[in-house]
Parts: structure tokens; C-alpha cells; sequence
């Protein structure tokens, strides 16, 4: 089962800085990271390479951090890819509540992460269906 960490913060210049910092002061590895902004908050999703001690480290600080369950699907990457795999979704009537996604080394292929209240119902539906899952 893999995890990322969504760490809610002041949408305020350091606060990045600061989450990046306490990771690195405590030798986490961060895979991926992607930022949102909400107005006056902002929304930090993190996958690392150790998920419960980012989880421990960033709440010893007084994040406000959470640890959520995604899936990671593989996918070729050519147009129609990603459309191919949310139309069988909605076919199957999953709703995503996140989606992103970020190449891999291999220069044909995309990883998907996805989160779903249907998880690891969601992970058999994709495996049973020829879908790659990391």
C-alpha cells in the first residue's frame, strides 16, 4: 500500500521552505511534490520515502498533516492514455477524490497516483483489468 502526506498550510512565503526543511533535516527522501493554493491556505502533497516518519516529524512540528492511501497506476504515455483510464472508472462508477501524475525514468511510460474512497477495492478492479499498479 503505498501513502502520500497532505500537509495543510498558511499560504505564506517559507512555509514550503519550512515543510522541505524539517523532511531534510530528518533525512526523508521526497519523491514528489506538488502545491496548491487555496487563497489563504494551501494544500502540500507529498510522497516519500518514508511515510509514517515524515507523517511523526512534520506533526512534532505542528503541521497539520495527514496520511492518505493512494494507488499507483502505470500507463503508457501517448494521448488517450489517461482519458482510456478514467472513462473505465466511471464505467465502474469511482469517483476519483485526487489524481496527478509524473513520468517515469522508462521515456514510454507515466505513473498515475490516484485516491479514491474505493480503496483497495480500486486496485483489484485495475489489476484484474491488465492495469499496471506500483
Amino acid at each position: 500500500m503505498k501513502h502520500h502526506l497532505m500537509v495543510f498550510v498558511e499560504n505564506k512565503p517559507g512555509k514550503l521552505e519550512k515543510v522541505t526543511q524539517i523532511l531534510a533535516d530528518n533525512n526523508i527522501n521526497i519523491k514528489f511534490i506538488s502545491v496548491s493554493s487555496l487563497g489563504e491556505f494551501g494544500i502540500i502533497k507529498i510522497i516519500v520515502d518514508d511515510t509514517d516518519k515524515g507523517l511523526k516529524v512534520l506533526k512534532k512540528e505542528n503541521f497539520t498533516v495527514s496520511k492518505r492511501n493512494i494507488l499507483v497506476s502505470v500507463l503508457q504515455d501517448k494521448p488517450g492514455e489517461l482519458h482510456k483510464l478514467l472513462k473505465f472508472l466511471s464505467a465502474r462508477n469511482i469517483n476519483l477524490d485526487d489524481c496527478y501524475g509524473y513520468p517515469l525514468q522508462q521515456k514510454d511510460k507515466i505513473a498515475m497516483v490516484i485516491e479514491s474512497d474505493k480503496y483497495p477495492e480500486i486496485k483489484n478492479i485495475l489489476a484484474d483489468h491488465g492495469y499496471e499498479i506500483l
